[in-house]
């Protein structure tokens, strides 16, 4: 089951503006291009350098197609009972460019990230601050004690724009 608007805004207190029809928006806090080579083992991972780009004078950011990792402005906690999926804006899906993401666990708390590709040859142009997706929260079928416990817990919780 999927939490509605009405339930999202008595979990987290939130305001109209910060709702969707079906989830949380979600809106760009800062872009990154990978500078180095990131490595996954089965008992290590290194994850690669990034730098920050910087949106122009106007507040724009002037993407060429390609990978860009994003940091979103909202701090999401996700109940014990439930997990989070951020979904694109068709906008953005519209405009030759998507958004990938993992699951976000029970019990995560964090300013998540994600993976922004520009697919469009022409490349596309953001506004800092523009909402980029949105986050669904799936009910479980029950609270679990398996929360999440990985190295992005409490991830960019003191930084934002």
């Amino acid at each position: 089951m999927i939490l509605s608007p009405e339930t999202l805004l008595e979990l987290f207190n939130l305001g109209i503006d910060d709702i969707d029809c079906a989830g949380l928006k979600l809106h760009l806090d800062a872009i990154f291009t990978f500078r180095g080579r990131g490595k996954l083992y089965r008992d290590l991972k290194y994850l690669p350098e990034v730098e920050e780009v910087k949106p122009n004078d106007k507040n724009i950011y002037m993407l060429s197609p390609g990978a860009y990792k994003i940091r979103y402005k909202e701090l999401v906690n996700v109940p014990n009972n439930a997990i989070a999926l951020a979904i694109p804006r068709s906008t953005l899906l519209r405009m030759g460019a998507t958004i990938y993401t993992a699951v976000w666990d029970p019990g995560y708390s964090g300013r998540g990230e994600g993976l922004m590709v520009v697919f469009n040859q022409n490349g596309i142009e953001i506004e800092a601050s523009a909402q980029i997706a949105q986050l669904i929260f799936i009910y479980m079928d029950k609270k679990t004690s398996f929360t999440y416990r990985g190295s992005y817990q409490y991830e960019n919780i003191y930084t934002t724009r």
